[in-house]
């Protein structure tokens, strides 16, 4: 049976919620001429790391590193942040004049995500994004939403029949918070950054991660795409828009339910970042995923081995930084 729509969500968004005219895509060629470069991290950090590295080593414990990554920002520039939370979700975009979130880990994780925002100098978030309603994307946003103004939060028009979900709904309606159906085409603007919606494109679908909201970000000449748990039947979907992009954020922990090979030809990015537990129960990242990212000449990034990563873009280069 196909999931519920949502009542919520029948909310009016603010009025500054319109959608904006969406910009001409960027040419092909300005990618391939991006050349990717590793930031150094401070040395207070990574002494500090080592330190961490080296306690939980000699305990016999796995820990995800808690050192946030400190990236300073120039008018023009966003930095990406895909926060270390496991086997979960939370997309961190930065930029001089407002932030977005895509997703807030699993409920044992709000805390977590939330000093992350702090630690990054952000006292307010312009829109968080919840991507659909699995507790692994939305149970750290019910922290994240007592602890921050929110300009807009957008969620697709479906429902989940847990105890997560229905603390997220509290949640949003303590707080006030102001919500949006997404709608596919439409655009919103952070400083220079444009994200643009390029799914969920139908209303029934049999597998709630279907129904995640992925969205299409550029600055200048560089882009992003960000696509929750979609599967199959979305990234099929999401084939007749235009979804190029320099940087994948891998499907579903990277599951062999994603990430096709039609929809990776389509984005054909150079840099993949699968956010995935170490040693989870589901195998995540899945082994036929990884072989089609390596056999396609991209660089995987994985927070399970490299922590935190964040990607800076100034509209033109790209430059990686790994907490791990």
């Amino acid at each position: 049976m196909g999931a519920r729509r949502n009542p919520a969500t029948s909310r009016k968004p603010a009025p500054r919620n319109k959608a904006l005219p969406r910009r001409r895509a960027t040419k092909r060629s300005a990618k391939r001429r991006k050349r990717n470069q590793t930031r150094r991290m401070h040395p207070v950090a990574t002494a500090l790391l080592f330190i961490a590295v080296t306690i939980a080593g000699y305990w016999g414990v796995t820990t995800i590193i808690d050192s946030p990554v400190y990236i300073v920002l120039t008018d023009g520039e966003a930095a990406i942040h895909f926060i270390d939370v496991g086997q979960e979700d939370s997309v961190l975009i930065q930029t001089t004049q407002g932030s977005v979130l895509i997703d807030g880990g699993d409920n044992n994780m709000g805390t977590r995500v939330t000093q992350y925002i702090r630690d990054a100098g952000i006292s307010e978030l312009a829109y968080v994004i919840a991507t659909h309603p699995h507790a692994d994307h939305i149970g750290g946003l019910v922290t994240v939403l007592g602890e921050f103004p929110i300009g807009i939060l957008i969620m697709p028009n479906v429902v989940h029949d847990t105890r997560t979900f229905e603390r997220f709904l509290d949640a949003i309606e303590d707080n006030d918070v102001p919500l949006m159906e997404p709608v596919v085409g439409n655009s919103f603007f952070v400083g220079e950054a444009e994200f643009t919606i390029i799914a969920p494109n139908s209303e029934t679908y049999q597998d709630l991660n279907d129904y995640s909201v992925s969205l299409r970000m550029t600055l200048g000449a560089t882009s992003f795409i960000f696509t929750g748990d979609a599967e199959r039947r979305s990234e099929t979907e999401m084939l007749q828009h235009y979804i190029s992009a320099d940087v994948l954020h891998v499907g579903h922990h990277g599951s062999r339910t994603s990430t096709i090979q039609e929809f990776l030809d389509a984005v054909d990015p150079s840099i993949a970042v699968i956010s995935v537990g170490s040693d989870n129960i589901h195998g995540h990242p899945h082994d036929d995923v990884v072989d089609r990212l390596i056999e396609a000449g991209i660089r995987i990034y994985r927070t399970d081995l490299h922590g935190h990563v964040v990607i800076v873009t100034d509209g033109v280069d790209l430059s990686v930084t790994r907490s791990n």
